[in-house]
C-alpha cells in the first residue's frame, strides 16, 4: 500500500500567489532530492502564474494549489474558476520570447501532465520520485 500526504493552499489570484505557493512547498522539501525540489518550485510557479495571468479571474477569485506526495510520485494541481483552455500541446518557444515558457517547461520536466475542466479549470503535473536509497526495484 502506498502512503500519501496531501497539502492544499488557497491563494488570492494576484502576483503574490506565486511566491506564496512556493513557500507552501516547504513542508515536503526535506523528503525530496534537491533536483526534484527545483523542478517542483519551477513548475508550480509556472502554473500559478498562468492562472493569475491568463485565467481571466475577477478580484474575488482564488487559486487552489494541491500537492500530493506518495512514495512513487509528486502531484501538483493548480485550479481556478476561469474559463479554461484546450491544451494544444506545448509548443517550443523561441529564445527571444519573454513568455510562453510555462507549459513547455511542464511538458519537458514532468513525467505526466494534463488539464481537467470538470468543475474548475485544473492543470496538473506529476513528477516520478526516485526510489528510496537502499530499496530494491522489482522487475
Amino acid at each position: 500500500m502506498t502512503s500519501s500526504r496531501e497539502y492544499a493552499i488557497e491563494l488570492d489570484a494576484t502576483p503574490d500567489a506565486v511566491p506564496l505557493a512556493r513557500q507552501a512547498l516547504a513542508d515536503v522539501e526535506p523528503a525530496l532530492p534537491p533536483e526534484l525540489v527545483r523542478d517542483l518550485h519551477l513548475l508550480t510557479s509556472e502554473l500559478v502564474t498562468n492562472s493569475v495571468r491568463h485565467g481571466k479571474l475577477g478580484p474575488e477569485a482564488r487559486v487552489l494549489v494541491t500537492l500530493r506526495l506518495t512514495s512513487d510520485v509528486v502531484r501538483v494541481e493548480v485550479s481556478d474558476p476561469g474559463p479554461g483552455f484546450e491544451p494544444a500541446g506545448a509548443s517550443t518557444p523561441t529564445l527571444y520570447q519573454q513568455s510562453g515558457w510555462g507549459l513547455y517547461l511542464v511538458d519537458q520536466l514532468a513525467t505526466r501532465w494534463g488539464v481537467d475542466r470538470a468543475r474548475r479549470t485544473s492543470v496538473w503535473f506529476e513528477i516520478a520520485r526516485p526510489p528510496a536509497e537502499g530499496s530494491v526495484a522489482s522487475v
